[in-house]
């Protein structure tokens, strides 16, 4: 492909895994991205806001006037893992949702056009129809929270067997979930992440094809999932391009191809596509993306 990749889609970054600090120093995380925000190489980016009114309210000013668009709220600091979306027990629940209206209060105050997450656990063999009916019914109420604000919610799937063990899970069951929804999850869709297709066992294709109805967001990165004894094995994000990895500039290729054919990467309408990585070793920030925008360049150019 011979012409801009930015005519086709909105390219951005993901905020938190490039500054993995942010999650345990909120000075830190408020320094660093109403840094980020600024970023002219971004159209769109995925954030979080850091503990503290005073920090949220001075970043949300910041993200609100900072002139990019279909910018995500990410719900990177719900405890997930102890917390689960899919959990029956209405006094979890009641927890959850207390946190989660907040996470929407401040998805509003930045101006937010999606709001990103993901189920939680029990895996699908371990998971009971408890699970599923308690998620699809969270996901109905966060629905309707966020509808009155033109906000809508993308479902991420993750692995179920390998890192995260979360129970949505194969493309195709977040698809059947969307679309059991029915009214009350018409404007809910998918945020499809390529480095979690190798961890959950489904090829490029066949996930973007099933995806293709409900796709919002695409998120690119890379994953290490055949070397156990690797620090970076499992939902690490490191760099496109790590040796081990299973995405680089081949992989990324057919991504590109397959979201053209899918109609995401298009002149009419451009989807926003974002890279999700932790910096390189002993590379900076700025060195990383430079490297990864380089290699989305490359793949492009043989698209």
């Amino acid at each position: 492909m011979t012409e801009d990749i930015r005519r086709y889609a909105r390219v951005g970054l993901v905020y938190q895994l490039l500054y993995p600090k942010c999650l345990e120093d909120p000075d830190y995380h408020a320094r660093t991205l109403a840094e980020f925000v600024r970023r002219e190489d971004i159209e769109t980016f995925d954030c979080c806001l850091p503990y503290g009114a005073d920090r949220r309210d001075k970043l949300a000013a910041v993200i609100r006037s900072c002139g990019k668009e279909d910018v995500a709220f990410a719900t990177h600091l719900f405890p997930l893992r102890k917390l689960s979306f899919c959990s029956p027990e209405p006094h979890v629940q009641a927890q959850i949702r207390m946190i989660v209206a907040d996470m929407v209060e401040q998805a509003v105050a930045i101006g937010a056009r999606r709001f990103v997450f993901a189920s939680g656990g029990p895996a699908p063999a371990e998971a009971s129809a408890a699970h599923h009916k308690a998620f699809a019914e969270f996901c109905r109420w966060l629905c309707g929270q966020l509808r009155p604000h033109g906000i809508s919610a993308l479902l991420e799937p993750f692995d179920m067997t390998i890192d995260k063990k979360f129970l949505y899970g194969p493309t195709a069951s977040c698809v059947r979930l969307i679309e059991s929804l029915g009214a009350d999850g018409a404007d809910m869709g998918l945020e499809l992440d390529m480095a979690h297709l190798p961890l959950m066992g489904e090829d490029f294709a066949s996930a973007i094809r099933t995806a293709a109805p409900h796709l919002k967001r695409v998120h690119l990165g890379n994953c290490v999932c055949k070397d156990k004894g690797n620090p970076l094995y499992g939902d690490r994000h490191p760099p496109m391009g790590l040796p081990g990895g299973e995405i680089d500039v081949p992989e990324l290729t057919e991504i590109l191809r397959l979201l053209l054919e899918a109609g995401f990467l298009s002149r009419r309408s451009r989807g926003s596509m974002l890279i999700e990585m932790t910096p390189w070793p002993g590379k900076t920030v700025d060195e990383s993306v430079t490297d990864a925008m380089a290699r989305l360049a490359r793949a492009w150019a043989a698209t």
